[in-house]
């Protein structure tokens, strides 16, 4: 029993194709640097399309349906991690916890296709500051959605929409907005961690600068 599970955890960090150095650095965020601004990424069950249903993003992929959004999440989550190099503040990715069950199972989006964002009127104050106590997080960047724009015309070129809102620990909306990167097909997750890098880079950038101003 040991040896399959032990195989599963494996075979899972292989398709996600996550680095080594992704989950160092959390375990420093965590034990070393205590004295920076700590914002915890939680992404929500959030994967949608004007034109892929679920079903084809497996089939293209090889991703099971019930994981495509944790897949996806956590691809752009440990970009952001390995993207941010500002010394005042860490990215960190929550383990699974009641208080972030509850707090996803009540967010709602509102908006339309790519420019969907949070419902602020969602977010329970109670189960918000049970979460940034027990986590000891100053801020929260919700990846709110992932969208795949399909566009036929005058390329035919898949768009992937991350839209983000981030809040201070007082439950106040810091920013909010989408970052894109392109492909020519649906990826493979390997491939869609390398390719979304860049995107990754820069709303990690733009939180930062949101959150000094």
């Amino acid at each position: 029993m040991k040896a399959i599970i032990f195989k599963g955890i494996i075979w899972g960090l292989s398709v996600l194709g996550f680095s080594l150095s992704a989950y160092a650095e959390d375990n420093v965020n965590e034990n070393s640097n205590v004295s920076k601004k700590k914002v915890l990424v939680i992404g929500l069950d959030n994967v949608n399309s004007n034109y892929f249903p679920q079903s084809m993003i497996t089939e293209e992929t090889g991703i099971p349906t019930d994981s495509i959004s944790y897949t996806y999440n956590k691809i752009i989550t440990s970009n952001i991690i390995n993207a941010n190099k500002d010394k005042d503040y860490v990215f960190v990715s929550p383990a699974a916890s009641t208080e972030i069950n509850e707090i996803i199972d009540n967010i709602r989006l509102e908006g339309e296709e790519e420019e969907k964002y949070i419902d602020s009127s969602t977010l329970d104050d109670n189960e918000y500051q049970r979460l940034m106590n027990t986590t000891h997080a100053d801020y929260v960047l919700f990846l709110n959605q992932h969208y795949l724009k399909w566009q036929e015309e005058p390329l035919r070129t898949l768009f992937h929409f991350v839209s983000y809102s981030l809040y201070d620990k007082n439950q106040k909306e810091i920013t909010k907005g989408n970052n894109y990167f392109t492909c020519m097909n649906l990826e493979k997750a390997d491939k869609l961690s390398k390719s979304s890098r860049k995107s990754s880079s820069k709303i990690a950038s733009t939180v930062i600068k949101s959150i000094k101003k």
